[in-house]
């Protein structure tokens, strides 16, 4: 293993463990068994480590870019369902996940005090939003979708997986269910709303 890749891991471990004020370079160096001037030779900065940390594990955090393959011929509700069972799929068989999960809430956390984080995670989360906020403009054109914004229906749909993960993590699988049954669930109610038909209808 790469001194470079050395250091990312310890800093995942750290960052997740003690949050982002918490982890000194001193501590992420000690954890990857380096000198602290060998991590600042590499990345330069706290903040360049954490953006770095977030960039090689966005196999998690983006999961989008792998995943979303929507079929040719399919319809709208069953791309989402494919997308929304492959990212829990990930996430599930991931073995870092619990890390990556408590790094996500340490960013949601920290984020709100300390811009150089809130920036961070921003960038990452973009990409997500961008990628499903084109699928969704398509649909639109090809008249799958009514004329909604896209970036919003983005923002929803990301917030659910972001969402649940985070509550599985902190409460454990039995406090939701059975993962494809809440997936399902979920998209019958995104692709089909909350009101009875005619209610639409009349409104």
């Amino acid at each position: 293993m790469s001194t470079e890749q050395k250091i990312l891991d310890a800093a995942l471990k750290v960052f997740s463990s003690e949050g982002y004020a918490g982890a000194t370079t001193r501590r992420i160096a000690e954890e990857a068994n380096v000198a602290e001037v060998t991590l600042f030779r590499k990345f330069q900065s706290k903040e360049n480590l954490l953006r770095e940390v977030l960039f090689k594990n966005r196999a998690a955090f983006s999961a989008l870019d792998n995943l979303f393959q929507p079929e040719k011929e399919s319809d709208l509700e069953t791309d989402l369902r494919i997308l929304g069972k492959n990212v829990a799929k990930v996430m599930k068989e991931n073995k870092e996940d619990s890390k990556r999960r408590m790094l996500m809430y340490m960013l949601f956390e920290e984020g709100r005090r300390r811009p150089e984080v809130a920036e961070v995670l921003s960038s990452v989360f973009q990409m997500n939003i961008t990628r499903l906020k084109e699928y969704f403009e398509l649909q639109i054109k090809k008249g799958k979708m009514r004329n909604i914004n896209p970036r919003s229906a983005s923002i929803t749909f990301i917030s659910y997986f972001v969402y649940t993960s985070l509550m599985r993590g902190v409460f454990g699988d039995s406090f939701l269910g059975d993962n494809d049954e809440e997936i399902e669930r979920f998209i019958d109610i995104f692709t089909k709303g909350i009101l009875k038909v005619e209610d639409t209808k009349s409104g």
